[in-house]
């Protein structure tokens, strides 16, 4: 097999679009790497990896068309085989509003199949026995905005796709064994037109964690929210290093006051006492004595 091609302009994308063509390619393995309010503020596509069989290719969003690659990716005409598209679909389509179509998505077929350990790297273990396919345990925090990629990184993301095709291939035959594929190809269609809720709100505002606040706190708490995401927003800097969320909870039930918020080594000092004054506006939540009582 050949090594990876690096897309990094308009140019490029056309010449690897055109030996798609040429090669009569109808699908491709298909996979992304984001940024998830990790290392900066929001969360942003960051390269997008595709393998048709003899060619694989990682193409740079930050300098290739959008436009383009969402003609690829939303193109009926071909499939992409993927593996638990739910989190990629949505990122593309807040992002850039990319509908991507005509997905084969492996994960159910190992729902359906019930294997046991479900993540990717497992399952390459089991249905092909290659226990170090698909690991990125190096780069799994690895800041994929940064430009000039590391060269290592490329390969681990370019490996991602590299066994989608045979995965796809074991996968259905112990459906076709099982007497399981219909179920499957009616789960996988069923998950394509799912819309992703691109208006979802934050993970913190969907947790436990928050549903266990009073009405007041809740209130409380999404005006401190407010405030932390306009601040990290502005710094372009994740919502959590700004001001973490474990004092946005304390905040507000009143268990500390914004005096004692702690700044972030990222986060000048004048901005926290910016943050802490805006913060102190909104007073110091619910009464400690009966947050505890």
């Amino acid at each position: 097999m050949s090594t990876y091609t690096y897309v990094q302009n308009d140019d490029q994308f056309a010449d690897c679009l055109e030996r798609m063509r040429a090669r009569g390619v109808q699908t491709v393995a298909m996979d992304l790497e984001g940024e998830f309010n990790l290392h900066v503020y929001g969360e942003r596509f960051c390269l997008l990896q595709l393998f048709d069989g003899e060619e694989e290719v990682v193409v740079d969003p930050f300098t290739t068309s959008i436009q383009a690659i969402g003609e690829l990716l939303e193109s009926s005409a071909i499939e992409k085989i993927t593996y638990d598209s739910a989190s990629d679909r949505l990122l593309l389509a807040k992002a850039h509003g990319i509908a991507v179509r005509s997905i084969v998505d492996l994960k159910p077929a190992v729902e359906i199949l019930g294997l046991e350990r479900q993540d990717l790297k497992s399952v390459l273990a089991e249905m092909l026995g290659m226990p170090d396919a698909g690991s990125k345990k190096k780069f799994q925090q690895y800041n994929w905005t940064r430009r000039p990629i590391d060269p290592e990184a490329l390969a681990y993301a370019a490996r991602d796709v590299r066994y989608l095709f045979e995965l796809r291939d074991a996968l259905f035959a112990k459906l076709e064994a099982a007497g399981a594929m219909e179920e499957y190809l009616e789960e996988n269609r069923r998950r394509q037109e799912r819309e992703p809720d691109i208006h979802r709100e934050p993970g913190v505002l969907r947790s436990n964690r928050f549903r266990r606040l009073r009405r007041d706190e809740k209130q409380q708490f999404r005006r401190l929210f407010e405030v932390r995401d306009r601040f990290a927003r502005e710094l372009d800097l994740p919502p959590n290093s700004v001001v973490a969320n474990n004092d946005l909870f304390a905040l507000a039930v009143g268990q500390i006051t914004p005096a004692g918020l702690r700044g972030h080594r990222r986060l000048p000092d004048r901005v926290l006492r910016a943050i802490r004054s805006e913060m102190e506006a909104y007073g110091s939540g619910s009464d400690t004595t009966s947050s505890s009582s």
